[in-house]
C-alpha cells in the first residue's frame, strides 16, 4: 500500500531543534516496544508503535512524520490522510486521528521497512510536525524529534512449519494493518499487541476452494482436521481441550473471554523465553498436557474452529507471554516454505469458487514470515 512504502521523496521535515532550543510542542510520544526485523518477500519489516500524549488545552494536529536511521537518513515519510491510517484514537471513532483533543492520545503503527540489501537501521527516531498556532511559530513550537531508539538485537524465533502440504493462505498476516496488527489490548493495566506478527492458516484445495460443500459445517472446510505441528522443542505450559467447534459463520458456541478467545489451544515455552500460541484448535484432539516437553514436528493437536473464530483455521504467533492477549508479540519466521501466490483479498473465503490462481513464479524461501494474503505451501 501507498503509504506504506518507503518514501521516496528527499523533502524534510523542519530541523531539529537545536539543543538550546528544545521542543516545547507539548505532546509526549513513547516507542511502545523496541522493533524487531523480520523478513518478507523481499523487505525487512520492523513494526512497532508510538504512543502519543497531549498535555495541550486544545486540540493538536500532527501534520507529518518522519522515520530516520540512526544518521538521521529518512526511512519513511507520512502526511496527511496517510496519517490518519496509522493511527488511531484509544476508544475514540475519530474520523481525523492525527487530531488529537486536549489531553488526548493516540497509537501510531508504524513499519520502518527496508529492502533486502539495504543497510539494516540500529536505531530510529521520528521527527513529527504538529500544526503551528501561528505562521511565524518558531521550529520548537511545532516539531518534536525524538531520541534515537535502538532496533532491538534480539535474534527473531525461527519456527520449522506448524502445518502439511500446499495451499495454506496467510490470512492477517504480516502487514502494518492487518487486524491481529492493529489489536492493542489492556490487560492486568498494560496496553500490549500481542498477535503483531500473528497469522490465521486457512487451507486451500488444489482448486484454490477453502470449502467444497455447505460452508455452514467443519467438515467442509478443506483444513479441518489438519494436524497441528509443534515448530520447535519447548515445554507445554497451557493446553485447552474440552471447548466446542462453532458453526462456520454463527457467533461463538462459547462466551468470549480472555481464557476462551484462542479456542482449544496450545502455548509452548521456547529456550529463549519465548512463547508460541497455537489457537482455535479442534474440540478433542489436543494431544498434549501442560508440563510435557514437546520436540519440534510432534503432533500438538488438529486444526479447528473454535474460540472466537468464525470458520476453520490454525491461529499462531510468538509472543513474551502465556496469554493470549496479555503479551508482547515478538517477531518469528519459518525455517522453509514455497510461496505459491497471493489472494487478491479474503473474499476468497466466502465463495465456492474460491481463488483463481493468477500465474505467479514459485519461489522457496527461508527464515521468512508470509505477508498477508500469501498463499504458501509446506513441505508434505
Amino acid at each position: 500500500m501507498l503509504f506504506l512504502a518507503i518514501a521516496a521523496s528527499s523533502s524534510l521535515l523542519s530541523a531539529a531543534a537545536p539543543s538550546d532550543d528544545p521542543s516545547v510542542v507539548p505532546v509526549d510520544v513513547r516507542v511502545v516496544a523496541a522493533p524487531q526485523a523480520v523478513r518478507g518477500e523481499g523487505m525487512s519489516h520492523r513494526l512497532y508503535e508510538l504512543r502519543l500524549n497531549s498535555f495541550a488545552p486544545r486540540e493538536m494536529q500532527l501534520e507529518a512524520l518522519e522515520i530516520r536511521d540512526q544518521a538521521g537518513a529518512q526511512l519513511a515519510r507520512f502526511e496527511g490522510e496517510a496519517l490518519d491510517r496509522l493511527m488511531v484514537q484509544p476508544g475514540v471513532a475519530a474520523d481525523h486521528a492525527r487530531v488529537l483533543p486536549a489531553g488526548g492520545q493516540a497509537i501510531v503503527y508504524l513499519d520502518a521497512a527496508t529492502p533486502d540489501g539495504a543497510p539494516a537501521p540500529l536505531a530510529l527516531s521520528h521527527s513529527l510536525r504538529f500544526a503551528a498556532s501561528r505562521p511565524d511559530a518558531p521550529a520548537s513550537r511545532t516539531t518534536i524529534t525524538t531520541p534515537a531508539e535502538l532496533v532491538s538485537g534480539r535474534p527473531i524465533v525461527i519456527l520449522d512449519p506448524p502445518l502439511r502440504g500446499p495451499g495454506w493462505l496467510a490470512a492477517n498476516a504480516l502487514s502494518n494493518d492487518a487486524d491481529h496488527r492493529r489489536t492493542m489490548v489492556v490487560v492486568d493495566g498494560q496496553a500490549r499487541v500481542a498477535q503483531r506478527f500473528a497469522i490465521d492458516f486457512v487451507r486451500l484445495d488444489h482448486q484454490g476452494r477453502a470449502f467444497v460443500g455447505d460452508p455452514q459445517t467443519n467438515a467442509a472446510w478443506v483444513g479441518f482436521g489438519a494436524p497441528v505441528l509443534a515448530g520447535a522443542d519447548g515445554v507445554v505450559v497451557a493446553a485447552t481441550d474440552d471447548l466446542p467447534d462453532n458453526t462456520p459463520g454463527a457467533l461463538p458456541a462459547t462466551p468470549i473471554s480472555l481464557q476462551t478467545i484462542g479456542g482449544n489451544h496450545v502455548v509452548v515455552r521456547l529456550a529463549d523465553g519465548s512463547f508460541v500460541f497455537y489457537g482455535h484448535l479442534k474440540q478433542g484432539s489436543v494431544r498434549v498436557r501442560e508440563g510435557q516437553t514437546v520436540a519440534t514436528g510432534e503432533v500438538l493437536g488438529a486444526l479447528g474452529n473454535s474460540g472466537q473464530s468464525d470458520a476453520p483455521h490454525l491461529h499462531i504467533h510468538v509472543s513474551d507471554g502465556a496469554s493470549a492477549l496479555g503479551a508482547d508479540g515478538r517477531a518469528f519466521a519459518f525455517s522453509r516454505f514455497e510461496l505459491a501466490g497471493h489472494v487478491p483479498s479474503l473474499a476468497v473465503l466466502e465463495t465456492a469458487e474460491g481463488w483463481v490462481h493468477t500465474a505467479e513464479p514459485r519461489r522457496p524461501l527461508t527464515g521468512e514470515l508470509p505477508i498477508d494474503n500469501a498463499v504458501v505451501d509446506f513441505a508434505d
